[in-house]
């Protein structure tokens, strides 16, 4: 409560009568889901800075392991860096362990511990999903350092959305089509219901037998439609008035390279 009110504070100091704060949305739209083999995760393709779209193919699933994966919501910045050191310190252990596989409870664990430390100051929010020796694995973190272990999840701002639709479809021991049907059903929720979002999506299907990466795909929503006039004139369709020639001598430019002394 201080802290809020010294921004406040702050802000009316500033000029800002309302001591409102501006705030940057950074939208996204993320799912994952686990079915009786594995589990999936989606995330849609539109990076934005506030009402700006900035990247129109952006990829959301960022990498620890060959077998886990981490969708972000969030500062993309925040996003790349954390998810890199994630990545480096989870292959580092394998190395160090005779090549014991890195789990996903523990990229999960460590996430938390580093997030907590800076009380949501780091814009990452993710979802940590991936199959190891013990199973498949679906686990949500949040910036604050706060984790849970869930069999569905969608995160950013057309979470909304894809949450219903999750909540509408999901069952337990489902197979990997119909978790796959139901992913992609949540995430084109989540685009339609918001700005944010959008352009198209990617998801990957991990199973005990490896990864799958597959995408983008662009919904029926998103794609351009196509103009019915003819915007694009050709040469002669305006009628020339007068014309007007003006000639000028142009001096020819000199060598002015100056030779090395040596």
């Amino acid at each position: 409560m201080e802290r809020n009110l010294a921004f406040n504070e702050l802000a009316i100091k500033n000029g800002d009568k309302e001591g409102k704060t501006n705030i940057t949305s950074t939208g996204t739209t993320i799912v994952a889901s686990v079915f009786k083999d594995g589990v999936i995760v989606g995330a849609d393709a539109r990076s934005t800075m506030g009402n700006l779209v900035s990247v129109k193919n952006a990829i959301k699933l960022h990498r620890i392991t060959d077998l886990i994966y981490a969708a972000g919501a969030g500062c993309k910045a925040d996003l790349e860096k954390v998810t890199a050191m994630m990545e480096t310190e989870m292959e580092l252990f394998e190395l160090n362990n005779e090549g014991r596989k890195a789990r996903v409870m523990m990229a999960g664990r460590r996430l938390r511990q580093y997030l907590f430390q800076y009380q949501g100051y780091v814009s990452a929010y993710l979802l940590v999903c991936g199959v190891d020796a013990t199973g498949a694995y679906l686990f949500e973190v949040s910036a604050s350092g706060g984790g849970f272990l869930k069999p569905f999840s969608a995160d950013g701002s057309g979470c909304l959305c894809a949450i219903a639709e999750l909540e509408n479809g999901f069952k337990p021991d489902m197979t990997e089509d119909e978790c796959r049907k139901l992913v992609c059903k949540a995430v084109e929720a989540g685009m339609h219901g918001d700005d944010m979002s959008g352009n198209a999506y990617n998801i990957a299907i991990f199973t005990k037998n490896g990864k799958k990466m597959e995408g983008p795909f662009v919904p029926a929503f998103s794609k351009r439609s196509e103009l019915d006039g003819k915007y694009i004139f050709e040469p002669g369709t305006t009628t020339v008035l007068k014309t007007k020639e003006i000639q000028k001598d142009v001096e020819p430019c000199g060598n002015f390279v100056t030779p090395m002394e040596t």
